[in-house]
């Protein structure tokens, strides 16, 4: 896999495979040729693709000749780039994701990119086809009432046996609890005050992304340096903060530091690449009513996301990313909002801790509005309302 994000790789990158001799691997595969319309070669395509999906992810480029050795054996080295001609690459990408969609079950994401700048008028182009880690494996290929599960290692792709196919279901079941497990263990620990600093608040607003690669094979980043990739991961709402190292990995806090002082926010930095954002200033007061400032929250929240994101981008981690929202100690608080929107069909938040339904993104280039809508929605409709009314009937963030 060429390590960096599939949207920042250029005809630099591939001609660097060429030129440096880059031989394919488990997660490396070169192809001359973009796979066939007929059955035999839709087959061979999705048993390429699920294997990928079902070991450690990789790269397949289609455009590049393979080299070949004295026998006329393939040798896993590239030999030169030789440009799609066969179609477009538009019609090649939608062919691909329509094959993939339709045949492969349950779905996998994937990420196709033309790269162009080949030949005469520079319009020549490979296609990368770029398959993530799959946390929902195993992914079987069944094309026309097929039913096969495949794999990778290093010579290759090879079909799943019985008890391949046992181990494969117990650790995606396994992989799921221990994200479910951190994230407990973390709100239960949020709740008692065992917080990297002292909270301002005992009303919480938790944020967590988990990046699932790293997440799950314990990766360890290198944060040593308080260089730019750190500055992304800021506490949510605030205009002073500062930096500390601790058993975790890295903590940002609002305000500067000194013994015993409070503080409106942090964002613990794990050394997985996790984050853990929380905001315990972020309701207010009305009279005898709690409030959630429907707006200004939102703002918050979409700010902080875009602002990880671009951390993720930094330390170059991988999708897919969980992102998910809590609410803590706000029991009975209701959705500020104006005077038109009130109703006797707005409630209170009925339970203490509110966990929202979480969110799975495939791409750290998201737009983090559209990523948090499904959850602020979540919120809104715990508050009595149908949905959030700072999106407008196209889906756009626009607060009123």
């Amino acid at each position: 896999m060429i390590q960096k994000n599939s949207d920042a790789i250029t005809k630099a990158d591939i001609d660097a495979l060429i030129t440096s001799g880059v031989v394919e691997s488990k997660t490396l595969e070169y192809k001359q040729e973009l796979p066939g319309n007929s059955d035999a070669d839709k087959k061979e395509f999705l048993a390429d693709v699920s294997s990928f999906g079902n070991a450690s992810g990789g790269d397949i480029i289609y455009g590049i000749k393979a080299a070949v050795d004295a026998e006329g054996k393939k040798t896993g080295a590239p030999k030169a780039v030789r440009p799609i001609v066969s179609a477009t690459a538009d019609d090649a990408k939608l062919r691909l994701e329509e094959t993939i969609r339709n045949s492969i079950d349950p779905r996998l994401r994937v990420q196709i990119k033309e790269i162009t700048g080949w030949g005469a008028d520079g319009q020549g182009f490979v296609i990368l086809l770029r398959i993530p880690k799959s946390f929902a494996s195993p992914h079987m290929v069944t094309y026309k009432g097929s039913t096969r599960f495949f794999s990778r290692h290093s010579a290759g792709k090879y079909p799943l046996d019985v008890g391949e196919l046992r181990t494969a279901f117990l650790a995606t079941e396994s992989q799921g609890e221990r994200i479910q497990r951190f994230r407990q263990d973390r709100l239960g620990k949020i709740v008692a005050d065992e917080t990297p600093v002292v909270l301002s608040s005992p009303r919480r607003l938790v944020l967590h992304l988990i990046p699932i690669p790293s997440f799950l094979n314990n990766e360890r980043l290198e944060i040593a340096d308080r260089s730019a990739p750190t500055a992304a991961f800021r506490p949510i709402e605030s205009s002073g903060w500062d930096q500390r190292y601790n058993l975790d990995g890295l903590v940002s806090f609002e305000g500067g530091y000194s013994k015993g002082q409070s503080h409106a926010s942090y964002c613990q930095l794990f050394f997985t690449g996790t984050v853990e954002a929380v905001w315990s200033e972020f309701t207010g007061r009305e009279g005898d009513s709690t409030y959630i400032a429907s707006v200004a929250y939102e703002q918050e929240i979409i700010r902080a996301v875009e602002s990880y994101l671009e951390g993720f981008r930094r330390f170059g981690l991988t999708p897919p990313v969980v992102v998910s929202l809590a609410v803590v100690g706000c029991k009975g608080a209701v959705m500020y909002v104006d005077q038109i929107r009130r109703s006797a069909r707005m409630t209170s938040l009925d339970r203490d801790p509110a966990i929202l339904p979480d969110t799975v993104i495939d791409n750290l280039n998201t737009d983090a509005a559209q990523i948090m809508r499904p959850i602020f929605d979540a919120l809104w409709n715990a508050c009595g309302f149908a949905r959030s009314f700072n999106y407008d009937k196209d889906g756009n963030w626009k607060p009123r």
